[in-house]
């Protein structure tokens, strides 16, 4: 589930980024609604997630009581069963009462039919009067037929009696049956709310655990998005007061851009002229070799108090590249790695050696002409710094 969250996070910053780069054109409005989206969908995936989990509770909770409900109404349905039970044996053990005083009731009948015959038998005998005889054979028969009404009210109430009993013990058996239908059913549902309530469980122990793992992010990114919120609240003004600034520079930069062409044109200009001055010395510079060379022949074996002066006055890095640029036909690697050792660029070597020699000699020894692939000697000079460096 963490998973599925920082992928989802993840979809939205990229997808966030995107668009806001493809509107606005600013890499940092794209990475701050980039972040502000993470931050939202991170968020609202806890939100959610807490909303489900608060739903799994709610469902726990109700399957809880839902069972409770239903182990109240198994102990009263086993306490209707017991009840009924009861009634049950009660009912059969009137039954049965109710079987034994019908019998009774059959022997008493027989033993009044006995007596009425002995009393038929007494009337046809001829040894009392007939008087006496009729008399009390007629008491004897109302006596018996009253009795034998009385027998037949207790056997009809008898009858009746057992009829009830027999229709209740149908109903109770009928309701025993239903009882125990329903509760089969009702323990069925017990277990299969067990195993929900097993799964709820488990899912809230989960929940819990992802729950302790979020809690530190979340307070993580609360921090974050208060540290943004001020950031965003500090970064408006300046974003502002940057777009107004940018607003002027562009004024200047097109300013800018006009002078500069204009400028470029007049450099342009400058270095034709700078070439032209370059190749009149060039030139004077050899007229003038050769005239040294005319009225001084010895010039090039003796050097001058003026060059002596000028290889005094070099210093140590500087005097190895004059040395390399004499003698070697391209210096570059060797000037590149005096210059590292010395903590300085070549271009700045070449700078102060010609600086030492306009001071001492007057003039540049090293070519200072731009473009060039390696540096070089001076040609009216390169005689004359080899022999110098030459010297001890």
């Amino acid at each position: 589930m963490f998973k599925s969250r920082l992928l989802l996070s993840l979809v939205a910053l990229s997808v966030s980024f995107c668009i806001s780069l493809l509107i606005t054109r600013d890499f940092g409005k794209s990475v701050i609604s980039g972040a502000v989206t993470l931050f939202a969908s991170l968020v609202g995936a806890a939100v959610s997630e807490n909303q489900h989990r608060q739903a799994l509770y709610r469902r726990s909770e109700d399957l809880t009581g839902h069972i409770r409900a239903l182990q109240r109404k198994r102990s009263e349905a086993y306490e209707s069963l017991v009840m009924i039970t009861q009634e049950r044996d009660r009912i059969s053990n009137s039954l049965n009462s109710l079987q034994t005083q019908l019998r009774g009731l059959q022997i008493q009948s027989a033993n009044l039919w006995q007596q009425k015959e002995e009393l038929s038998w007494n009337i046809t005998s001829p040894q009392a009067s007939p008087e006496n005889q009729i008399y009390v054979l007629q008491t004897k028969l109302q006596e018996l037929e009253q009795k034998e009404a009385e027998l037949n009210k207790s056997l009809s109430a008898t009858l009746t009696a057992k009829q009830r009993a027999e229709l209740g013990l149908k109903t109770t058996q009928a309701q025993l049956n239903q009882f125990q239908a329903q509760l089969a059913e009702q323990q069925s549902q017990k277990a299969e709310l067990t195993k929900e309530v097993n799964a709820l469980l488990s899912q809230r122990q989960q929940l819990d655990t992802q729950l302790t793992t979020l809690q530190p992010k979340v307070k993580e990114l609360e921090k974050y998005r208060t540290e943004l919120g001020q950031f965003l609240a500090t970064a408006e003004p300046k974003r502002q007061q940057v777009e107004s600034s940018s607003k002027s520079l562009q004024g200047a930069i097109e300013n800018l851009q006009t002078q500069i062409s204009s400028l470029q044109g007049e450099l342009g200009q400058l270095e034709h002229q700078i070439l032209d001055r370059r190749q009149q010395k060039e030139m004077l510079d050899r007229e003038l070799s050769t005239l040294r060379r005319e009225l001084e022949p010895d010039a090039d074996s003796q050097p001058s108090s003026e060059w002596e002066a000028f290889l005094n006055q070099l210093q140590q890095p500087e005097f190895e590249a004059l040395n390399a640029i004499a003698h070697q036909p391209n210096p570059n690697a060797t000037l590149k790695k005096i210059a590292e050792a010395s903590l300085t660029m070549p271009e700045l070597l070449i700078d102060s050696i010609n600086e030492r020699a306009i001071e001492t000699i007057g003039d540049f020894v090293i070519d200072p002409t731009p473009g060039s692939s390696a540096p070089s000697i001076a040609p009216e000079y390169l005689e004359t710094v080899k022999s110098l460096l030459k010297r001890p």
